[in-house]
Formats: C-alpha cells, sequence, structure tokens
C-alpha cells in the first residue's frame, strides 16, 4: 500500500501542477474576467484586487483524484462499489459547482446558477449517491437501533444521507472565499481521513485521499495569496461531498460533526445571521461567514489561513487519535 500511496501522491501533484497554468490561461484567454467583489459585495471589505482572477481550478484537483484514483485501482484490480460510491458523490456535486462557474465565468451571470434550480439539482444529486449508498453493500452507519424498529426507517435513513450530502458541500462553500483556506483545511482534514482508512484496511478510500492530498498540495502553489486561480463552486462542493462520503465509507458519518467542524460553525453563523437580520434587522455576527469577519478588522489573508490551518490540525489530531487508539 505504501507503493500505492506514493505513486498517487506523486502522479496528482505533477498532474494538478501542469494543469493549473494551462487551465489559468484557457480561462484567461475565453475573457474569463471574475466577479465583482467589492464593497458590499464583497463582506465590507475592498476586494477588488482579485478581480480578474479566473476560477473552477477545482476542475483540475477533482479530474485529476478521480481519474488516477481509477485508474491506480484498476492496474492493481481493486476497483469496487466503493469507488463508484466516491465518484457519483464527488462527481455529480462537482459538476453542480462547475455549472454554476461556468454561467458566472462566461455568461457574466453574478448569480451563477440560480437558487432553486441549484437546489434542486444537489437534491437529485444526493438522491443518487444515496441510491448508490444504500445498494453499495454498506451497513447501516447511523447507529440508532432503537430507530431500526420503526416501519419507515429506511425512509429515515434515505432522508438522512439526503441531507448529509448537501448539506455539506453546502458546508465547504462556506469556507471558501480566501485564498488558500478551503485548500488548506481540506489537505489536513483528507489527511486524517487517509490515516484512519488506512488503518481501517480501507484502500479504496485511502488511494482517493491520497490522490486528492496530492492534488490540493500542488493546487495551492497557485491559490495561496495572492492566488492566481480559485476552486470555484466546482471544488467546494467536491470537496464537501468528499468530506461526507470518507465518514460514511469509514462506518461514522457523525465523526464529520467534529473534522468538519470549521464548516459546520460558518454555515450555522449563515444560518442564524440571515433569518435574525431579515426579520430584525440585526445582526448577530460583523459578517458571515465568519472568516470575513477577520478581514474586516484588517487581518491579512496569510494569517487569516494560519490560523484555520492551526485549528483544523488540533481537530484533526484528537479526532485521529480517538478514532483509532
Amino acid at each position: 500500500m505504501m507503493f500505492q500511496m506514493f505513486l498517487a501522491l506523486i502522479i496528482n501533484f505533477l498532474i494538478v501542477l501542469l494543469a493549473i497554468p494551462i487551465l489559468t490561461k484557457y480561462l484567461k484567454a475565453r475573457g474569463e474576467v471574475g466577479v465583482e467583489r467589492s464593497g458590499e459585495h464583497g463582506f465590507g471589505v475592498d476586494t477588488s484586487a482579485k478581480n480578474g482572477t479566473p476560477s473552477m481550478g477545482g476542475l483540475a484537483f477533482i479530474l485529476s483524484s478521480l481519474l488516477s484514483t481509477l485508474l491506480l485501482l484498476a492496474i492493481f484490480r481493486q476497483v469496487t462499489t466503493i469507488y463508484l460510491l466516491i465518484l457519483v458523490s464527488v462527481f455529480s456535486y462537482g459538476l453542480i459547482g462547475f455549472i454554476d462557474d461556468w454561467l458566472k465565468a462566461f455568461y457574466h451571470r453574478d448569480d451563477g446558477f440560480r437558487f432553486l434550480p441549484k437546489l434542486l439539482s444537489q437534491i437529485f444529486s444526493g438522491l443518487l449517491t444515496t441510491f448508490v449508498l444504500l445498494f453499495s453493500g454498506l451497513s447501516d452507519q447511523l447507529t440508532f437501533a432503537f430507530l431500526k424498529q420503526l416501519p419507515i426507517y429506511l425512509l429515515l435513513e434515505f432522508l438522512f444521507y439526503l441531507v448529509w450530502f448537501v448539506g455539506w458541500s453546502n458546508a465547504a462553500n462556506f469556507v471558501d472565499g480566501i485564498d488558500g483556506l478551503l485548500a488548506g483545511v481540506s489537505i489536513i482534514m483528507f489527511t486524517g481521513f487517509a490515516l484512519v482508512s488506512w488503518k481501517n484496511n480501507s484502500t479504496v478510500l485511502f488511494l482517493f485521499d491520497i490522490s486528492l492530498i496530492g492534488s490540493l498540495l500542488a493546487y495551492l502553489i497557485f491559490n495561496k495569496p495572492k492566488a492566481s486561480i480559485f476552486m470555484g463552486d466546482c471544488g467546494s462542493m467536491a470537496l464537501g461531498a468528499a468530506m461526507a462520503v470518507n465518514v460514511i465509507i469509514l462506518g461514522n458519518p457523525w465523526s464529520l460533526l467534529w473534522f468538519g467542524l470549521i464548516p459546520l460553525v460558518h454555515t450555522l453563523s449563515v444560518m442564524i445571521q440571515v433569518p435574525v437580520y431579515h426579520f430584525f434587522h440585526v445582526r448577530v455576527f460583523p459578517v458571515t461567514p465568519l472568516q470575513h469577519a477577520f478581514q474586516k478588522i484588517g487581518w491579512p489573508e496569510w494569517r487569516i489561513d494560519g490560523l484555520y490551518w492551526l485549528i483544523q490540525f488540533i481537530i484533526t489530531v484528537i479526532g485521529v487519535y480517538v478514532w483509532i487508539r
């Protein structure tokens, strides 16, 4: 497995390292001018210097991770239905994000994929992923024995997974928005998942996680402040789905409430802020998602990244220790 690990890491790092400059050049040649981010649309922070930075960088690291994992599994004859679950979940949510990014980039629609069709697409992807999950042979994950006595237990299980994938794909998206932030958080989180999958002898998931880590390490070279490319929704939504599918395959979906504490807190901040401000015109937080509050008080992006990466590192170390001890 060690040979496969180094192969996956190096292959994906090199592919994305070569692909990102080509993708960046193509997007700029097509006239991808970026979306206006200054003023109130920039969370009260002047980010006009980012205008003109191309997006859709997630396309490189998602496709690289999925395809190289399939290639390595085929070479070592280890392709299983687990890979199909990873493929359907990550690719389907990445595709929704790609459509959103494409509309923003080439049709200059600031809202991209409009709310209702985007939500319906996410629900459809969640349904598709849940069907694959329930027929993949994985054992029940919810671990609430008393619920299994209910006649509608299968429906409850189905709804849980549907909400899980839709929710985490959006949660990861909330963390994006500062150069290098989500990429760094994801590298640390998926390193933790890779250690657990290695301990559990989950070869398919281990190779995918290592492939994703290699891809993200190369992507981070171009996405660190000041970024030359953003991952876009195609990257962030796919990463959220990858987080959700990891803990499900590893047999403990509830663990993502800990490993994914950063996207969870940011999602809750938005869910609290929006209705309270709408009905009472009061801001519970200075600005949401919360990473932009640090920008508003003058923190540079590197300092914000460092803080978040440190928090995620601590969360991951504790989580992995508790899981495998």
